[in-house]
């Protein structure tokens, strides 16, 4: 039993499930698993979403929102906040899409119910703190962000980033993403005023469930709203009504929008250009999203939905107001790309090695009975928080070197616990062979693309602009570079106290500190690099250093910094002052 799985059932026989049948429901494209569960006549759904990856206390928060103002969303059973899990009414199996699936002929009435739902929902203007609940004497909230020009101009991001960059494999150049963000501010501004709803963000049939046994509103079960907000009216009408999972026709559409104008008192005009804008917003967005679906954790079915998508898209971009955002999509990605299920071009590293084989000598008397990766911090050890990171960024295969205390590694890799992982150990036990030869050792199983190589002295979090090592693997330009390093300015590395590794030019470009007394940028453990940097490397020993010198005299070295925390734990005190941060983070 793994430990997230003995975390579960010991929440479980807390509250009385212990001895439940669990059976999987289906994921969503998040990283929470949902459980149902029989005991007798009894049922109730299990939530887990990790910590390190969700936040139960949004669901909660806004669960007893939507149930405070007479709307059904699913009674919480039971909950515990610091480990991610959350006991919840068992609301049944008729989802919208399910039900549609099987009886069209109930199409209209369901989506009246949907949309009178959204009706009862914005009578009321939606507070800006909600309470989330109380655990051991623990008193939560939850702030409601807004659904503003920032959040949403983020969100364009996805697609720039990611859905760009996959269609021609190269970066988006700056110039161009800013061209297009600046269109859609102008376009967005309608959008962004007077925000005073809660937005639930993914309302749509495979979130809304028939609760046959009731009447009226109670007949509508609400699911999948922690990333709620305060925004626009608008915004949910268009996950309902233009529907990445399933084709809602354009007449259905009309005669909802028809109905929630009349009933609502909106101006038509308005009404509609705001519709227009935002569904031209989500559904750029979703194509965003979908893409990273495929490549950063391997869900190859949402590719197939992005034709669909494309053709929402241009239903929206035909209201005038969205000419501009037309005329750029025009001149960048032709008309046939858009109807055409694609296969992204293959410029993302898929493999990474983390270095794992050192003496540790610096963390002794930690490292004395145990391998320095195995070291815990926040009850995780290094090289679980590596893994972590590579897993949510798509990465599926690691190799792990081993030499000291090898058995111990040999142990963790045998009971590690996430199946999306292949780990195969690289052995060294016959001869430690340093950074350099230790790779070179290991290029049998890394293949012949670009891989990542990490130091498992080191933990990162993910800055405000997104995922680090989906950015790396952005940033990356097969044509330019041998290496591409992690930076980390020098005045925010924790841990590090040493007069800095590079200085960089205005386009990424490294060269060595060299006899300078100071360089700006420290490497921070994290690189791509080619298997050809390897090609004349002696056999042995070696540093990777040399790799660096070489990619750096031939102008092929290059740096991305990084814009959140880092830490180096390379001795016990750091190791003890990075969990007592990690912690107070984690506890809010």
């Amino acid at each position: 039993m793994t430990d997230r799985a003995r975390r579960a059932l010991e929440f479980l026989t807390d509250h009385g499930w212990g001895m439940a049948e669990c059976r999987p429901l289906a994921d969503d494209a998040s990283f929470r698993r949902y459980e149902r569960l029989t005991l007798g006549m009894r049922r109730a759904v299990l939530m887990d979403a990790p910590p390190e990856f969700e936040d139960v206390r949004p669901f909660i928060a806004v669960a007893r929102y939507l149930n405070d103002q007479g709307l059904c969303a699913p009674e919480i059973l039971a909950s515990h906040t610091k480990d991610g899990f959350l006991l919840l009414e068992d609301m049944g199996d008729d989802l919208f899409a399910k039900i549609l699936d099987d009886d069209l002929a109930q199409e209209v009435n369901l989506y009246e119910l949907a949309v009178d739902g959204l009706i009862k929902l914005h009578e009321s203007s939606a507070p800006e703190i909600l309470p989330a609940g109380d655990e051991i004497g623990h008193s939560h909230t939850h702030s409601l962000p807004h659904y503003d020009m920032d959040l949403l101009l983020e969100e364009l991001g996805l697609f720039t980033d990611w859905y760009m960059p996959a269609l021609t494999g190269k970066p988006l150049p700056p110039q161009d993403r800013e061209t297009f963000t600046d269109l859609w501010r102008d376009i967005l501004l309608p959008a962004t005023k007077d925000l005073d709803c809660l937005v639930l963000r993914d309302y749509h049939a495979e979130n809304l469930m028939l609760r046959a046994d009731q009447t009226g509103l109670m007949q509508l079960g609400l699911l999948d709203f922690q990333d709620a907000v305060i925004g626009h009216k608008t915004y949910d009408l268009v996950s309902l009504l233009q529907d990445a999972r399933r084709d809602v026709s354009e007449e259905l559409e009309q005669a909802m929008l028809n109905k929630y104008v009349s009933e609502t008192g909106q101006r038509p005009q308005d009404f509609c250009r705001d519709y227009a804008i935002l569904g031209a917003q989500r559904n750029a967005k979703i194509i965003g999203i979908f893409t990273r679906l495929y490549l950063r954790d391997g869900k190859a079915a949402y590719l197939d939905k992005i034709p669909a998508v494309w053709q929402l898209l241009e239903r929206d971009l035909r209201h005038p107001a969205l000419a501009p955002i037309r005329r750029w999509l025009k001149g960048h990605i032709s008309a046939e790309t858009r109807v055409q299920t694609f296969l992204p071009k293959s410029f993302m590293p898929q493999k990474a090695m983390i270095l794992a084989a050192g003496l540790g000598q610096r963390m002794r008397p930690l490292s004395a009975h145990r391998p320095k990766p195995l070291i815990t911090v926040a009850g995780k050890e290094l090289i679980s928080w590596t893994l972590d990171g590579l897993c949510a960024a798509g990465v599926r295969d690691v190799v792990i070197n081993i030499y000291y205390l090898a058995d111990h590694m040999i142990d963790f890799v045998g009971k590690y616990y996430d199946h999306r992982l292949t780990l195969t150990l690289s052995d060294e036990r016959d001869q430690l062979l340093d950074s350099g030869g230790g790779v070179k050792n290991a290029l049998k199983y890394l293949g012949a693309h670009p891989f990542f190589i990490l130091n498992s002295d080191m933990i990162w979090q993910d800055g405000d602009q997104g995922r680090m090592l989906p950015k790396m693997q952005a940033f990356w330009q097969d044509e330019d570079m041998d290496i591409l390093m992690l930076l980390v300015p020098r005045d925010k590395a924790f841990g590090y106290d040493a007069a800095g590794d590079y200085h960089r030019d205005i386009k990424g470009r490294l060269t060595a500190r060299g006899a300078a007394p100071q360089a700006d940028y420290v490497y921070g453990g994290i690189m791509i690099i080619k298997p050809a940097c390897f090609k004349n490397s002696p056999d042995g020993p070696f540093s990777l250093r040399q790799q660096f010198d070489q990619a750096e005299k031939a102008g092929r070295l290059f740096g991305m910094i990084h814009d959140g925390p880092w830490y180096h734990v390379g001795t016990p005190q750091a190791r003890d002052d990075v969990e007592d941060i990690i912690i107070k983070c984690q506890d809010g």
